[in-house]
C-alpha cells in the first residue's frame, strides 16, 4: 500500500514538473541534431556520418574505389561497393543511435527519471 502511495507521489512530482521535463526533452532533441559520428568500412573505402537523430549526414566514397566502378559490366566490383555503403550506413546509424541514447540517459538521469529495463534501446529503435 505503500509502494502504491509513494508511487503516486512520484508521479504528481513529475507531472508538476511536465513543463520543465518537455523544455529539456526539447532541447535535447535539438542537441540531437549537433551530435555527429562517423563510420567506415573496406579500410576507409567507404564513410558514412550520421547524425544523433539518425539521419545520414554525408557518404564519401574513396575514389580508387569509384574508379574500379567505371566500368559498370563488372559486377562483382558492383557489388562489393554496394555492400561497403550498407555496411557504412548501418554502422554509422549503429554509432548514433548509441550516441542518442547515451544522451538521453544522461538528462534522464539529470532529471532524476528512472531509466526503463535494458536502456533506452527499445524507445530508439
Amino acid at each position: 500500500m505503500f509502494d502504491q502511495l509513494k508511487g503516486m507521489a512520484g508521479l504528481a512530482g513529475l507531472m508538476k514538473d511536465l513543463p520543465k521535463l518537455k523544455a529539456r526533452m526539447e532541447e535535447m532533441k535539438e542537441r540531437l541534431g549537433e551530435v555527429e559520428v562517423e563510420a567506415e568500412t573496406g579500410g576507409g573505402a567507404v564513410r558514412a556520418r550520421a547524425n544523433g537523430k539518425l539521419r545520414i549526414v554525408e557518404i564519401k566514397i574513396d575514389p580508387a574505389l569509384m574508379a574500379g566502378l567505371v566500368d559498370a559490366a563488372n559486377e562483382d566490383d558492383r557489388a562489393m561497393a554496394e555492400d561497403l555503403v550498407t555496411g557504412a550506413v548501418n554502422a554509422a546509424l549503429q554509432k548514433a543511435r548509441e550516441a542518442a541514447e547515451e544522451h538521453m540517459a544522461e538528462v534522464a538521469s539529470e532529471m532524476g527519471l528512472p531509466m526503463p529495463p535494458g536502456g533506452l534501446g527499445g524507445l530508439m529503435s
